[in-house]
């Protein structure tokens, strides 16, 4: 099963003719089944061969970016590729010349379009510049006649000074204030607004009337230009007027026509790329070759070049190199005159890359699992369990009936729907997540029997009351979860708290346990024979020994029926002398006979003590004495080599470098193990009250509940009648908000982050390596049909 394992990879070489390289890897490309090794990783990308290609894809790219944005802009549509792979097998036995020929073609359109759009600008600066000037003639005429009758009322002729333009209404005020100032209060201003909508924002005309003079005329100039405003020049006499008004209006009507001529033209061409030809828009099938030829060129550029021919090395999955061959061999029959070079299987000392075929359902898992670290080449997969494990985790800690069922309900909802075009598209990926936690979180809510933080008398219960005390009825066994008196009970959350603890502890050693059997799975298969013996056995038998037997006697205590509940024996207490006491005799045992209880004890405490030096002491002493061996090999054949040359000095200071460099390495062995030991052993403690967080946080979600509850609708449900239904429908809505809010919102997300810590903390550092790099197939699928940018290193797109 390739999702518990890995697949398995065979290394090859890869050596292409020149002339034959592109259609080669172009052809790969569709197969999604090849991981390309980089050749010189520390070089440059400017110095490698395709780097200007690159760099031409790039700038096309951007071109057509700017082409889409504009068409975006004008809302003309842009249909997306449903089928990035079908798309691109189209275009049949084309050759690497046919990205020249769009190159040209973009470039051309994008220069044109870019022509037009300035052309359209400069036509639409100068029509706002015309309207301008023309309002400024209708406000100004009616004032300069004023003036002109105002100087010659006067005694003694007074020579004035009109000054007009346009600005901003939103520096109106601003600009009056500076005027008045600079004028000391001696001038006339004037503004009116401008009915026609500017692209900058609406305007104002302005008119400023004062006595002539050269000084307070610059500044007022000065201000003018500061404020980027618009000053114009008035016509001399009516005559002018009429004339600058006429020719105002003819330009007006030439501006308008030769605008609404060069939108007609940008829309044909853009209407020209959002035509449909292979089942998307042109621009967007371009744009998607022109990614393809980009990635081409940077896989390309993976491989060493030599004069004549391009090398490089691959992954490939065992079960798909037949596939790779017969698409070389079909290259080669296409065309026999062009060689398509040869794939030989070679050996290597580098660490093969970690693939899993996964799908829908498995990828989001998958992706918890790649967060911590990618699985180690032929590592049993965390990721398997995870599927089960990481939602019930979640259930045990969100438990709750109405809750999980509203959970549930939403991924049952977001699974049956197209959420492409929905405001719920965030979830579609974790979908499947959802609806398990949700069934996980329903399903405890029924071992717990908590609604809402009520409990349901679903199939009656086990005990009647009789003179204000329950009694049970004799072999009488509650069908499925929590009989409902324990919600009504005095003692209630002593009961539950010490349930919901007691199953926590139980999960977490199952769940470590688990995990440690992992770890003897993958010794087996990588015939690790010093970590079956010296880690996977001690550290099996330490758990089960002493957590392992704290769980046994759990479920004996819940199994032991007390007629005297205040006789019954603590498990703290009993484990606590198990340690510190092991030679005393149980006062309150839960075995049958104290004596055999004593005995398991000690028994089981000092397999425990044995276990510890076991891990300690014996595997950095044997791989020492093999490193010996091995190092007495190498300068035996060594010696013989010198001798065979000749060599007068066999005493080489090069044999003391290796003992001293080998009794570093048994020091940093003993280091290493001395770490693992005491890891293993204080963790032990450490991740069993760790799980204490699957009863914690229930507990928490169930008295949130409660008190949500109990604040809101629960005194309207308890008064009955009328009174209490108005009460109770006009607290719901803080009842159903609170509950969203807190509950369904925050605490599912705080319940999310500690299974998370769950997964990876306490179960994953039980046996999982995570040192290992994802395969990364050459694969066209990997562009994506959408304005996003392309990215290369993607490595989701790995996983599918």
């Amino acid at each position: 099963m390739s999702f518990y394992r890995s697949k398995e990879m065979e290394f090859y070489h890869l050596v292409i003719p020149r002339e034959s390289a592109w259609k080669v890897v172009n052809s790969l490309g569709f197969l999604d089944m090849i991981h390309f090794v980089d050749h010189d990783p520390g070089q440059p990308q400017i110095n490698r061969p395709f780097s200007n290609y690159i760099k031409r894809c790039e700038e096309v790219l951007q071109k057509i970016k700017n082409i889409q944005d504009e068409m975006r802009l004008r809302k003309i549509p842009i249909k997306m590729c449903p089928d990035v792979k079908e798309l691109l097998s189209s275009y049949g036995n084309i050759n690497h010349q046919y990205f020249e020929e769009l190159e040209h073609s973009i470039i051309q359109s994008a220069n044109d379009l870019s022509q037009q759009q300035k052309s359209l600008k400069v036509s639409q600066d100068k029509l706002n510049l015309i309207i301008e000037n023309i309002e400024v003639l209708k406000q100004a005429n009616s004032l300069q006649q004023e003036e002109r009758d105002f100087e010659e009322s006067q005694l003694i002729p007074m020579k004035f000074l009109q000054i007009v333009g346009v600005i901003l209404k939103e520096d109106e005020l601003r600009f009056k204030r500076i005027i008045f100032r600079v004028t000391k209060g001696s001038c006339l201003i004037n503004t009116v607004d401008i009915e026609h909508k500017f692209p900058t924002g609406q305007k104002v005309v302005f008119n400023i009337i004062l006595r002539e003079g050269t000084f307070v005329n610059e500044k007022i100039t000065k201000i003018i230009d500061s404020f980027q405003a618009t000053k114009f020049e008035l016509p001399k006499g009516a005559v002018a007027y009429e004339q600058r008004e006429q020719n105002l209006k003819q330009e007006l009507v030439e501006t308008q026509n030769l605008i609404e001529m060069t939108i007609t033209q940008i829309n044909i061409q853009l209407q020209g790329f959002s035509a449909v030809h292979k089942n998307c828009s042109q621009i967007e099938e371009i744009r998607i070759y022109v990614e393809k030829e980009r990635y081409l060129y940077q896989t390309l550029n993976m491989l060493k070049m030599t004069s004549a021919v391009f090398s490089g090395q691959l992954w490939i999955p065992k079960v798909y190199f037949k596939f790779v061959e017969q698409t070389m061999r079909q290259l080669s029959n296409i065309d026999e005159q062009i060689p398509v070079g040869q794939l030989q299987q070679a050996n290597t000392k580098e660490n093969p890359p970690t693939y899993f075929k996964l799908n829908d359902f498995t990828a989001p898992f998958q992706e918890i699992v790649n967060t911590y670290g990618i699985p180690r080449y032929r590592e049993i997969n965390p990721a398997l369990s995870t599927l089960i494990t990481f939602p019930f985790l979640f259930g045990v800690m969100f438990a709750d009936i109405g809750h999980g069922f509203l959970l549930f309900a939403f991924g049952i909802f977001i699974c049956s729907q197209d959420l492409f075009n929905s405001s719920f598209k965030p979830f579609y990926q974790v979908r499947y997540m959802f609806l398990l936690m949700g069934f996980f979180a329903f399903y405890n809510g029924f071992i717990y029997n908590d609604y809402l933080s009520l409990t349901l008398n679903l199939f009656g219960s086990c005990y009647s009351l009789n003179n204000n005390e329950f009694e049970r009825a004799e072999d009488c066994n509650y069908p499925f979860g929590l009989d409902p008196v324990w919600g009504v009970s005095a003692n209630h959350i002593a009961f539950t708290n010490s349930y919901k603890m007691k199953l926590a502890v139980i999960i977490g050693v199952i769940h470590m346990t688990f995990g440690i059997i992992l770890k003897g799975f993958n010794a087996i298969h990588s015939s690790n024979t010093l970590d079956f013996i010296f880690e996977f056995i001690p550290q099996f038998l330490f758990l089960l020994c002493t957590f392992g037997y704290m769980d046994v006697l759990i479920i004996m205590k819940w199994m032991t029926d007390f007629e005297d509940t205040s006789l019954a024996p603590s498990i703290i207490t009993t484990m606590i002398d198990m340690i510190l006491n092991p030679f005393a005799t149980p006062e309150q045992p839960l075995f049958a006979n104290a004596e055999d209880q004593l005995k398991t004890s000690q028994i089981l405490l000092l397999i425990a003590l044995i276990c510890v030096p076991t891990m300690l002491v014996f595997k950095p002493l044997i791989i020492n004495s093999s490193n010996k061996k091995k190092q007495e090999i190498q300068h035996h054949i060594l010696e013989q080599k010198q001798s065979e040359e000749n060599f007068e000095d066999i005493r080489s200071p090069s044999v003391n470098v290796h003992e001293n460099s080998h009794h570093e390495e048994f020091g940093d062995l003993v280091v290493h193990q001395v770490i693992e030991t005491i890891e293993f052993v204080l963790g032990s403690v450490s991740n069993t009250a760790s799980y204490l967080r699957l009863w914690a946080l229930s507990l928490a979600h169930s008295q949130l509940a409660e008190v949500f509850f109990h604040m809101t609708i629960s005194d309207g449900i308890d008064d009955g009648g009328l009174l209490g239904a108005f009460g109770a429908i006009a607290f719901y809505p803080m009842f159903a908000c609170s509950t969203f809010g807190v509950l369904m919102c925050m605490d599912l997300m705080e319940c999310f982050l500690h299974a998370l810590r769950l997964q990876w903390v306490e179960f994953q550092n039980k046996f999982y390596k995570a040192d290992g790099y994802l395969f990364i197939p050459f694969s066209y699928q990997k562009i994506q049909s959408n304005e996003d940018a392309f990215d290369v290193d993607d490595t989701k797109s790995s996983n599918e």
